[in-house]
This record gives structure tokens, C-alpha cells and sequence, in this order.
């Protein structure tokens, strides 16, 4: 899979590229607010090997070097974002751009809906989320990549954000269900 969208170009990830993931991931100003991100080699490597059809993780270029990751996982008709960018390459508007194709990608797989987790204290990505039309749904806790049901203010807290891509759901004045011919009551 090789895609581009603006000045930014993406390749699906590959094993050569774990030493690039390990810089990405062991950059402490890039997981600032990212807990339990792979921090071992061999687990790294593991991990793309294991990479199924609904995970679209890919490396992120421009004009020719990576300069970050990103990726998309489905989940039936949904799917969940998320992007790294190594600090030099921060607000550039390669993160927009980053947003832009995988919302693009997601439209292209039928896909109705996607959502991203970060940290309420992470500004840039918050902006980032709303710039491109995701609302709020939801807070929460992360501890080692697990949600825990319950509102805690930390360094891991997480807010989820959403945005619909094609709202299939029945409208209040729809046709739907043996409803034709019938008329509204005034």
C-alpha cells in the first residue's frame, strides 16, 4: 500500500522498519503521553510479523525520509487512529495531512465511523482531532494499554474522540419498515 496526500507519502510498515519504530517509540517527547508503547526489538518485530488485514500500520514519508508513523485499525464498521510524528516534523501540518489520508483510507473501506484516544493534556492532538471535525464521546483511564471505567485526572488519562463518516441510522421522518404511505401526524 503506498498512498499520498498532500506532501507526505505512506508505505505499509514492514520488519526493516523496526529500528526507525524503536527511535519513534524511545523518543520520549513522542510517547510523552502514549503508555506502554513498544519499547523492545524483537517484540517490535514480532508484532508487524503479526499484523493482520485490519491493521493498516504504515510509515509515514516525505520527500523520501520517514518522518513518523501512522495506522488504522478496523474493528466491523469502525476504526481507530493513531500517529507519531518524530518532534522535529511537529507542527508542519504533516500531522493534518496524516489525519486527512487515514480519514481517507477509512471512507474507502466503507468504514462508518473512527475514533482516536490521546490525553486531554495533549493539546496539539486535541486541536488536531477537532480541526478535522472529531467531537468528544467519551474520558477515561489507560494503565498498560487497558481501559479501566473510571474518570481519574493523571498524566494517562484519556479522552476519546470520534467522527462519523456515513451516518446509516434511521432519521426521525424516515420511510423505513412497512412506513409508506403513511403521513406525518400534524
Amino acid at each position: 500500500m503506498n498512498q499520498k496526500n498532500g506532501s507526505i507519502s505512506v508505505r505499509a510498515i514492514t520488519v526493516r522498519d523496526v529500528d526507525t519504530l524503536m527511535a519513534l517509540t524511545g523518543n520520549p517527547h513522542v510517547v510523552r503521553y502514549l503508555p506502554g508503547m513498544i519499547q523492545d526489538r524483537e517484540y517490535a518485530a514480532a508484532w508487524i510479523r503479526g499484523l493482520t488485514s485490519n491493521d493498516h500500520e504504515m510509515m509515514v514519508l516525505h520527500d523520501g525520509k520517514v518522518i513518523g508513523e501512522c495506522s488504522l485499525t478496523v474493528h466491523g464498521d469502525s476504526g481507530e487512529i493513531g500517529l507519531m510524528l518524530f518532534p522535529e516534523h511537529w507542527r508542519k501540518g504533516y500531522g493534518s495531512e496524516m489525519v486527512a489520508l487515514l480519514t481517507e483510507l477509512a471512507g474507502t473501506l466503507g468504514l462508518h465511523a473512527i475514533t482516536a484516544v490521546t490525553s486531554p493534556k495533549n493539546d496539539a492532538c486535541v486541536g488536531l482531532l477537532k480541526k478535522h471535525g472529531f467531537k468528544q464521546i467519551a474520558t477515561g483511564w489507560m494503565l498498560n494499554g487497558a481501559d479501566l471505567e473510571t474518570e481519574l485526572d493523571g498524566l494517562f488519562g484519556t479522552v476519546l474522540y470520534q467522527k462519523v463518516l456515513k451516518d446509516d441510522r434511521k432519521k426521525e421522518n424516515d420511510v423505513c419498515c412497512g412506513d409508506e404511505g403513511m403521513e406525518e401526524a400534524e
